[in-house]
């Protein structure tokens, strides 16, 4: 009976919003991760969030290739994204993607001008400008985000306006579950995050965020419509 109610309690706790906490940003980390293409090692990566000033935040990821042909094609790529901390939440700064391939290159940028209320978004030869609503992020931002709003008690689904090339877009990422996940670093409490798309593509994208360890990405996995998978999984905490 005893486990019985302890289980059911957990489960109640799962499914009922709880009490939020105070809002804070979230905490800065830095670790490293394998990366795997359909489940076998392609390369390394790192992720870090940092305090950079006064209420900004800067969240980098890198990864590089290692192995088998994308090693021989010196595949990298490199995302970061400068967030400022308005008192409830992130809100997109600037964001830069840069990605080498053999003898390509490949930058995307999009900054947001305060004074104006303008997103500048440049790709390629082409740009765009489009207004700025307020609380906006980019994509790759996203999980700094999702870390403040479960360090703040926040479960169910949490919905943030997105900048992309050409306008804004609302994405939508729900708590599916607690789990325990077997990682590198031990087995870790955790709670996997979905995000919720309108078409039924086949593209799947889920994290997995650590109780225990100011709710860094301990996992990140991305299902693409043609059935290949790629899969970040942490390897050390730094």
């Amino acid at each position: 009976m005893r486990k019985f109610l302890r289980g059911a309690f957990a489960v109640c706790a799962l499914a009922l919003p709880l009490l939020a906490s105070a809002v804070s940003p979230p905490k800065p980390f830095s670790a490293d991760y394998e990366v795997r293409r359909n489940d076998q090692r392609i390369g390394t990566g790192q992720v870090s969030l940092q305090r950079v000033g006064d209420d900004v935040y800067e969240l980098v990821t890198r990864s590089q290739a290692t192995e088998g042909l994308a090693a021989l094609a010196g595949i990298e790529r490199e995302e970061r994204s400068r967030l400022r901390w308005t008192g409830n939440g992130l809100e997109l700064v600037a964001y830069r993607m840069q990605q080498q391939a053999g003898w390509k290159n490949r930058e995307e940028q999009l900054s947001v001008d305060r004074a104006t209320g303008q997103v500048n978004s440049r790709w390629k030869d082409q740009s765009a400008t489009y207004a700025a609503p307020a609380g906006l992020l980019d994509a790759h931002g996203t999980t700094a985000a999702i870390m403040a709003a479960l360090a703040a008690g926040e479960r169910g689904s949490m919905v943030f306006p997105v900048a992309g090339r050409r306008g804004v877009e609302t994405q939508t990422y729900r708590v599916a579950a607690a789990v325990r996940l077997r990682t590198a670093i031990g087995t870790q409490r955790a709670l996997r995050v979905e995000r919720q798309r309108s078409a039924d593509n086949g593209r799947i994208t889920k994290l997995w965020f650590a109780r225990n360890h100011g709710w860094l990405p301990l996992r990140i996995k991305q299902y693409e419509t043609d059935g290949e998978t790629l899969d970040l999984r942490i390897t050390a905490i730094r």
